[in-house]
């Protein structure tokens, strides 16, 4: 008879345990808040269970991202790590690299794994060589979800995937409006978010990036002209462009642009999949008419957006490898994908299941990320060990553009030159 043990993930991660759980299975796993995340995890692992009726699987979720990772990699650290846990991308460098997860080549064919299901682009960044150290899981484009009730009552078409950052530029200002007749702009064309995820597809979008191409140096990128200029237009608009409104405190933006997309005030917004959940509740009871599009880009600039993936992997230093990555493929089927997929989280990393979930979308909605998809590039974190070092960085390099009105050319220089010596004092 099966058994599923709950087990704090603060226990195991201290080397700790009790006797329910020792010779167990044991799962690290994140889930998304909300209503029915953790039955939908129940579900989940509902087959690989009946396939193994006497083996007890411990696991106990957890919500908060950066919980999670700190519990993580104290159980990495000791005696007895996770059987399988979930790793995002940015995390694959500290994992793979310092040779803590398991290859998983030779273990796939006697599991019945066949890795060309997954789309090639999301299983690369768990690629090293010839050696595969997890399965992808889900992933989703960034994005731009515009109110079409907004774009509606000012005569503007629905944006296309192939508009410009003009068109974006247009749109936005047409939008812009004071509603209420005080003087004051109550209803804005979009607004600045200055977490680096959202950002910087905009810059990729322009034709620059932050980072070389073997993600070695900033110098030469960073500095560019092509990132300067990126820089420059996109901080004209989110600084003085009058179309976004002023969030004084930073870190209520991604809260406080929600709600104003929410609440009918805010035409565009750059996001991802996850804000598909309170999109879609949104939509169903009638308050709001959403659609996505992609990330506009520069004219003579091929478009260009930012992916972000997440998998399961196993540690080296697991006993039971093939009950281990048995588990971890089991995660991320296409069965298990798509009822992801359904609740809104991701989007499947099958491509069969990918496509399926697109075409059962009556809204479209999953359709547009796809094709967005097309276009995307995995995220610097997956390939650049102290990213979130650079990411910090970076961060700071836009605020102080976007805030403070310092010269982009300046200050791009002065940072590429500090990622540099970061970058090459941590590889």
């Amino acid at each position: 008879m099966r058994r599923v043990v709950g087990l704090c993930l603060a226990c195991w991660a201290c080397g700790g345990g009790d006797d329910a759980s020792r010779g167990a299975l044991v799962l690290a796993d994140r889930i998304d808040s909300g209503a029915g995340a953790v039955e939908l995890q129940e579900r989940l692992l509902a087959p690989y269970l009946a396939r193994h009726p006497g083996l007890a699987l411990v696991r106990r979720p957890i919500v908060a991202r950066d919980e999670y990772r700190t519990a993580l990699f104290t159980a990495l650290a000791g005696d007895e790590p996770p059987d399988v846990f979930l790793l995002d991308d940015e995390d694959v460098p500290r994992v793979v690299d310092r040779g803590v997860a398991l290859d998983l080549v030779p273990y796939l064919a006697r599991s019945g794994v066949d890795p060309a299901r997954y789309d090639p682009t999301l299983l690369a960044v768990f690629r090293r060589g010839a050696g595969l150290y997890g399965l992808p899981r889900g992933f989703t484009p960034v994005m731009v979800a515009y109110n079409k009730d907004l774009l509606d009552r000012a005569a503007i078409p629905y944006p296309t995937d192939d508009w410009t950052w003009d068109d974006f530029l247009r749109v936005a200002k047409q939008v812009t409006r004071d509603t209420d007749g005080d003087g004051s702009i109550d209803q804005w064309g979009s607004a600045f978010d200055g977490r680096l995820a959202l950002w910087l597809p905009w810059i990729w979008a322009g034709g620059g990036d932050v980072l070389c191409a073997d993600g070695r140096r900033a110098s030469g990128c960073l500095d560019s002209r092509a990132t300067i200029e990126a820089l420059r237009w996109y901080a004209g608009w989110a600084a003085s462009g009058g179309i976004a409104p002023r969030i004084r405190d930073a870190r209520d933006a991604p809260g406080a642009i929600a709600r104003l997309f929410a609440s009918g005030r805010l035409a565009l917004m750059t996001t991802g999949h996850w804000a598909i959940p309170g999109l879609r509740a949104s939509a169903a009871a009638g308050r709001l008419r959403v659609g996505f599009v992609a990330i506009p880009h520069r004219a003579g600039v091929a478009p260009a957006t930012l992916l972000y993936v997440s998998g399961y992997a196993v540690p080296a230093l697991t006993l039971r490898r093939k009950a281990a990555v048995e588990l971890a493929a089991d995660l991320t089927d296409s069965a298990a994908a798509v009822a992801r997929a359904e609740a809104g989280t991701e989007l499947p990393a099958v491509a069969a299941a990918a496509r399926a979930v697109a075409e059962a979308d009556t809204l479209g909605w999953d359709a547009a990320f796809l094709r967005a998809a097309a276009h995307g590039r995995p995220s610097w974190g997956g390939r650049v060990g102290p990213w979130r070092d650079v990411a910090e960085r970076l961060a700071d390099l836009m605020d102080r553009i976007v805030t403070t009105g310092v010269d982009p050319a300046q200050a791009a220089g002065a940072t590429a030159r500090e990622l540099d010596r970061l970058l090459g004092t941590t590889r």
